[in-house]
């Protein structure tokens, strides 16, 4: 999920509970403020603020790492602090910072910890790239990217895609196996704006069912209204698909099928 759709979901504490959160050394410090004051402070307490700047919360641990390494006995620290319930809220929380420097020892021990999955945990990667980290990991986690969140979207040269969209939402497959609706997808190959505007529709899709605003795009509002019992776990794994499309589409993957595990996630 981009930075706007993760900023939304934990706005009403729904929080997951493994992240892996990619991006720049700013974007990373701004994220992990922001859940921890959401997962731990909830209440905006001052004294539970100054814990938390100072890193004395009995609930929160940042494992670092030393010389490019995150060492097996912090990832091991880390396990012992887990299986102990939180002290003064709900949840623990840990930040890994430098997820990179994770090596095959200590990743491996962190993978055994992903798996267990203990629902008063919430586990936080940072990381400048998803891909330093084993896919195994990365099959565990919610992934939250740098994308610009205030970026705006303009439908209105995109009529005919809205029009696939709502057949694909209603599970029609002439949505992408009309020869038609096929043709029109594969002429968007080189539409830059084609992907992001794809995933935006999708953002606020979810977002639209979370908190029930209206958008202002009249034509995207009446499909959205038109589906307004979509599931919304479907929504965040038709996210992932387009960010997983749209890493696999910089590495020249054909665009054709990348399109298909678009839609065939959509219809499925």
């Amino acid at each position: 999920m981009n930075y706007a759709l993760f900023k939304e979901k934990i706005e009403f504490f729904d929080f997951s509970q493994n992240y892996i959160v990619e991006g720049s050394e700013t974007f990373l410090d701004s994220v992990s403020k922001e859940l921890t004051l959401k997962v731990l402070n909830p209440g905006d307490d001052f004294k539970i603020f100054r814990e938390i700047e100072e890193q004395t919360h009995p609930d929160l641990m940042i494992v670092e790492s030393e010389r490019n390494n995150i060492s097996i006995d912090s990832i091991r620290e880390m396990i012992k602090y887990v299986q102990k319930r939180p002290l003064e809220g709900k949840y623990k929380l840990v930040i890994i910072k430098g997820g990179q420097f994770l090596r095959a020892e200590s990743s491996n021990a962190l993978l055994k910890t992903l798996e267990e999955s203990f629902d008063y945990v919430i586990i936080c990667i940072l990381v400048d790239s998803r891909y330093k980290l084993l896919s195994t990991i990365r099959s565990r986690c919610i992934f939250v990217s740098e994308v610009n969140s205030s970026e705006n979207f303009d439908y209105s040269d995109y009529g005919r895609l809205l029009d696939i969209l709502s057949l694909a939402l209603k599970g029609e497959f002439l949505a992408i196996y009309d020869s038609k609706n096929k043709e029109y997808l594969l002429s968007l190959k080189e539409d830059r704006n084609f992907i992001p505007l794809l995933y935006n529709f999708f953002k606020e899709f979810y977002i639209f069912l979370e908190t029930g605003k209206d958008v202002s795009n009249e034509d995207i509002l009446k499909i959205f209204k038109n589906n307004i019992n979509y599931d919304k776990d479907k929504l965040l794994k038709i996210l992932d698909t387009i960010n997983i499309v749209r890493e696999n589409l910089y590495n020249n993957v054909n665009f054709q099928l990348s399109i298909e595990k678009i839609f065939i996630t959509i219809l499925r």
